[in-house]
């Protein structure tokens, strides 16, 4: 294993109280991986140890890296275009199936959109079976999501723009389609999108077995629900807020994540579109939800994340900035109204975040951040190590 020097990026941690900073040590996973886009953690391997899956789409091969050592193992290769990956174990055998997009290019005539499912070989160490299920222009970010409570798993698509569209305006309808394991058939969820479509994120929203999901994209956030079942599932569409409102690109909303503090639900938001604002909505009366920008000096957002990582019963925010400047931001909550953040740094200039998630790397119970690098071409995380 790789690791960097100790960077302890929180000062006089004792006197800032149960809402303070944590101290972050990294650790390089790897440090070359050209143009890094987005990364997952799932536990490959079925050992225990939660993985990490690193992508990029100037490479032809996807990998995946093995914790504690981090020796990488290819799961695929010769796919030009890969975009964006989601796991799910969808036949129980303990490892997980990986949805794969490739294919892609952000000119419509020249993105196929491919939209694959990795099966292993008996061995999760050496190459993957994939099993093509769609080819939708643009297919760009994927999630599984059971949206109708049946305990399956349904695989979500989001295409980033319409078959029309063009730089810089994007004038078109996207549709957002999901599939069913039983015959993989594309059905649609929303076809009144507009714009950029960038990601969906899966969420339980309302308390019940079903899982909702939310968009982002020039429309700003949208919910999407389902009731009823099977081949009778009937779609609500709603969006919960405009985001960014400026002209094209400069629209909407790039990412966003549901969090909590305590029982208070909140929204937590990257805006524009590859923007520079860090936006948090907190839901008023009559289930109006209230933006607040709380940070407006990314160079270039991309995703957002959220996880309580100094353990005060409070979700905390962080965010990767893979433009200029390069540092990963985090901002921890001092209250559950969300009226007051405290922001700090961690690898200022060494981490062109262009896909960041939270998860416990070590078993040690704290969220640790795995993210990706653009322009720094690595990948890394970061290991939580409390007050």
């Amino acid at each position: 294993m790789r690791v960097s020097l100790l960077f302890l990026f929180a000062a006089a941690v004792c006197a800032d109280g149960p809402h303070g900073p944590v101290r972050f040590q990294e650790h390089v996973i790897e440090p070359n991986i050209p143009g890094g886009y987005s990364v997952m953690v799932t536990d490959i391997n079925h050992d225990g140890k939660p993985d990490v899956v690193g992508l990029t789409q100037r490479l032809t091969e996807l990998a995946w890296y093995e914790n504690p050592s981090w020796e990488r193992h290819v799961l695929i290769r010769d796919m030009q275009g890969l975009v964006n990956m989601a796991a799910e174990d969808i036949d129980g055998d303990g490892i997980p199936e990986i949805a794969l997009e490739n294919g892609f290019s952000m000119v419509a005539a020249k993105s196929p959109g491919f939209v694959w499912l990795l099966h292993h070989d008996g061995d999760p160490r050496g190459l993957w079976k994939a099993t093509r299920i769609d080819e939708l222009t643009t297919s760009h970010h994927i999630g599984w999501a059971d949206v109708d409570g049946d305990g399956k798993k349904e695989l979500i698509n989001a295409p980033l723009i319409g078959a029309r569209a063009l730089a810089p305006k994007y004038e078109d309808h996207v549709s957002l389609v999901y599939y069913r394991q039983e015959d993989w058939k594309r059905r649609l969820i929303d076809d009144q999108l507009t714009g950029v479509l960038h990601r969906l994120r899966v969420v339980h929203w309302d308390g019940t077995k079903r899982e909702q999901i939310l968009t982002a994209g020039f429309d700003g956030i949208v919910l999407h629900s389902a009731s009823g079942r099977g081949e009778n599932l009937q779609w609500k569409n709603e969006r919960l807020a405009k985001g960014h409102e400026e002209e094209p690109p400069r629209k909407g909303t790039s990412d966003v994540r549901l969090g909590h503090w305590q029982k208070r639900r909140f929204l937590a938001a990257v805006e524009p579109w590859h923007g520079n604002e860090v936006v948090v909505y907190t839901e008023g009366p009559a289930h109006q939800w209230q933006r607040h920008v709380i940070f407006s000096e990314l160079a270039e957002g991309h995703e957002v994340v959220v996880a309580d990582f100094n353990g005060d019963g409070l979700d905390d925010i962080a965010a990767g900035d893979r433009g200029k400047g390069r540092s990963v931001h985090v901002f921890y909550a001092q209250d559950a109204r969300g009226e007051n953040w405290r922001h700090e740094v961690i690898d200022n200039g060494g981490m062109a975040g262009s896909g960041c998630v939270s998860a416990d790397l070590n078993g040690d119970r704290r969220p640790d951040i795995v993210c990706i690098g653009a322009s720094t071409g690595n990948l890394k995380w970061y290991e939580n190590l409390g007050q």
